[in-house]
């Protein structure tokens, strides 16, 4: 049965697959000056005007691949829970291998951090671990990865990716399939960990023999970050006109693994 599950969701998620093309083939984006660092910028927010109040900063040291691996949810967390290692770690899958999606391979550009967490959970910045998981509970299955940050790095994908979701509505990739991911629509911010989006879009994804007719899925995300990890859930439906929710249980239940810094054994 499981590997059923598995068959039927490598099918579905078209935009994980994009993902293993993703590893090795992006580059680290550079450091530089944050907004606080920048001169006068200690002046201009106690002058600023009351706003969205600013995400927390990363507190605890980032975790290590060994650490992540150990701060993955299981049954001790919640009961009834089923997760599945997904790949091997080798051919660009699995374990320890998210890495950037090339800003080039988004049409456009601009949708580009959307594009990256929509691929197996990758963003522009150089991840220090992750971890790739498929998760089956009483509310249906969903995959996600765990994705360590340096903790600059890790406020900076949240940042890009929750403002290219206020102008991205479509864009395109090209491998390893011709897929369009159509009308990207917000669907609020998740209460977990620090801070977080959600989203919803279609995807539409041609065989690889361009013989049969193009799979439509309809799959929902949510991104969040816990200090210096970033967790993308998502969970999809070959039903192009149903929503499929990620499992509020799941998120909770992770989140919580993730501000406590992991399993102890």
């Amino acid at each position: 049965m499981k590997n059923v599950v598995i068959r039927r969701w490598a099918v579905g998620a078209a935009g994980m697959v994009l993902g293993l093309g993703a590893v090795g083939c992006g580059a680290e984006k550079g450091g530089g000056s944050t907004a606080v660092d920048a001169p006068g910028a200690e002046i201009a927010a106690r002058t600023a005007p009351a706003t969205t109040p600013t995400p927390k900063r990363p507190a605890q040291r980032p975790l290590t691949q060994d650490q992540l691996e150990r701060a993955v949810v299981d049954k001790r967390d919640l009961p009834g829970l089923e997760v599945t290692r997904l790949g091997s770690g080798t051919d660009g899958f699995g374990d320890g291998t998210v890495s950037a999606l090339p800003a080039e391979a988004t049409r456009p550009a601009s949708c580009a951090p959307v594009g990256s967490a929509v691929s197996g959970g990758a963003s522009s910045y150089a991840p220090l671990g992750s971890v790739t998981r498929m998760a089956q509970t009483k509310s249906g299955t969903s995959t996600f990865q765990l994705v360590s940050y340096r903790a600059a790095d890790a406020v900076r994908v949240m940042d890009e990716l929750r403002s290219a979701l206020a102008t991205c509505s479509t864009y395109t990739v090209k491998w390893p399939t011709d897929t369009t991911f159509e009308d990207l629509r917000s669907a609020g911010d998740p209460p977990q960990g620090d801070e977080g989006v959600s989203f919803r879009l279609d995807v539409v994804a041609s065989s690889p023999g361009g013989d049969d007719d193009p799979v439509r899925t309809l799959q929902s995300f949510q991104v969040i970050r816990s200090g210096s990890t970033v967790a993308v859930f998502s969970a999809f439906d070959t039903d192009a006109h149903k929503v499929k929710q990620v499992p509020a249980a799941l998120v909770t239940a992770q989140m919580k693994v993730l501000g406590t810094g992991g399993h102890r054994s």
